[in-house]
C-alpha cells in the first residue's frame, strides 16, 4: 500500500487505533498514519472519510500490522465511532471473537478512565456493571482463544488498563477453575475492574515514579487497599466477595501481605484468584521502572511466591489455562 510521502510534524501526539476494531467499508471520521519503524515519524495511511475495505484490512494483517494511529484531538471521535457501534459489533456473529474483544477493550479502558478521573463512586461501579455483562458474556464463548484476546490487550501502567486486564484475567482463571454461573463471573469481573480503585487517590508522581520508592512512598502505596474498601464498603450493589477482591488482594497466605497481614482462609476466595493475576498482570506490563518480563520470566517469579503468598492451586490452573499461547 502506498503511502502519502510528506511525514508528519513528529511534536504531534497520536493514539493507537487497532486495527482489529476497524470494519471493512466504515469510516470512523478521522485520518489513520502509520508509524515509520524506530524513527518516530508517522505518514498518512487513509485520508479522513475514506474506509478501508477488505483488501486493505487484509494487506495490514499480511504486513503484520495490528495498530494504525490517528491524531490526539481526534480521540474523542474514535471513542465516539467505538461506543456508537459497540452493541452491533458484539452482536455480529461473522466478526472474529478477537476482533469485537478489541473493540470492547477499547471501550473498556475509556470509559474506567473518564468513570476513574470522574472520580465518583456510585458512577464508578454502575459502569463496571454495565460493561461488566459484555466482557462475560465475550470471555465464555465456546470460540473464545485465550491467546487471541490476550494478543489484543494492552500492558502498560495506567491504573485504568491494569484494572481492565485483571477483571478479564479474574474472569478466565474463575471460568478455568469450574466457576460457571454468569451471576458470580459477572461480579467477579466488576471486582476485577474496581480492585485497585484506593490508587486513585495516590499521586501520579509516585504511581509512575521510575526510581525506587521512598518507605514513605511505600507506605502511601500500601494504603490503596484499605482506601478502596472505605469508597466501597457502605454500596450495597457490591457483595462481601467483591469488597475482599479491593481490599485483600495484596494479603500473602502467610501473613505477611497487606493491609492488615490476612492468614490463610481468613483471605477470601476471590480476593485469593484476584491476587493471583494481579501479579501476573503487574509482572507482564511495562512499568516506569521496568520492562514487561516475559510469560515464562513472570512464572518463575511467582512459583516461588506460590505456597507461601499466592494459592498454589489457583497459580497452577491459571498457568495451565494460559501455556499454551
Amino acid at each position: 500500500m502506498p503511502l502519502v510521502a510528506d511525514a508528519v510534524e513528529s511534536q504531534i501526539a497520536y493514539i493507537p487505533v487497532s486495527v482489529k476494531t476497524l470494519r471493512p467499508d466504515q469510516s470512523i471520521g478521522i485520518g489513520l498514519y502509520l508509524r515509520e519503524s524506530g524513527a518516530g515519524s508517522y505518514f498518512l495511511y487513509r485520508e479522513k472519510g475514506i474506509p478501508l475495505n477488505h483488501s486493505d484490512l487484509e494487506a495490514l494483517q499480511a504486513r503484520g500490522l495490528s495498530t494504525l494511529y490517528a491524531k490526539g484531538d481526534e480521540f474523542e471521535i474514535y471513542q465516539r465511532y467505538l461506543r456508537g457501534s459497540l452493541d452491533s459489533v458484539m452482536a455480529d456473529e461473522s466478526i472474529p471473537v478477537a476482533n469485537r474483544f478489541s473493540h470492547l477493550n477499547e471501550v473498556v479502558r475509556d470509559i474506567l478512565a473518564d468513570s476513574f478521573r470522574r472520580g465518583e463512586t456510585g458512577g464508578t461501579i454502575t459502569t463496571c456493571h454495565n460493561v461488566a455483562h459484555k466482557t462475560v458474556d465475550l470471555i465464555c464463548r465456546k470460540d473464545a482463544v485465550a491467546s487471541e484476546l490476550l494478543g489484543v490487550m494492552y500492558h502498560d501502567y495506567h491504573t485504568f488498563t491494569h484494572s481492565a486486564n485483571v477483571s478479564y484475567y479474574c474472569t478466565m482463571l474463575a471460568k478455568s477453575l469450574g466457576i460457571s454461573d454468569r451471576k458470580d463471573l459477572h461480579r467477579i469481573a466488576v471486582g476485577g475492574m474496581l480492585h485497585d480503585l484506593g490508587k486513585l487517590e495516590i499521586p501520579d508522581t509516585i504511581l509512575t515514579k521510575p526510581g525506587a520508592l521512598t518507605t514513605a512512598e511505600r507506605t502511601v502505596i500500601k494504603q490503596h487497599p484499605r482506601t478502596g474498601f472505605l469508597k466501597l464498603c457502605r454500596r450495597h450493589e457490591l457483595t462481601r466477595s467483591q469488597m475482599m477482591m479491593v481490599y485483600q488482594h495484596h494479603e500473602r497466605l502467610d501473613g505477611k501481605g497487606y493491609p492488615v497481614g490476612a492468614v490463610g482462609d481468613e483471605i477470601d476466595t476471590w480476593a485469593k484468584m484476584c491476587a493471583v493475576v494481579d501479579v501476573f498482570e503487574a509482572l507482564t506490563s511495562n512499568r516506569p521502572y521496568r520492562r514487561a518480563l516475559e510469560r515464562a520470566e513472570a512464572f518463575g517469579i511467582m512459583g516461588r511466591e506460590a505456597g507461601p503468598a499466592l494459592d498454589k492451586d489457583m497459580f497452577e490452573c491459571w498457568m495451565q489455562a494460559i501455556s499454551t499461547i
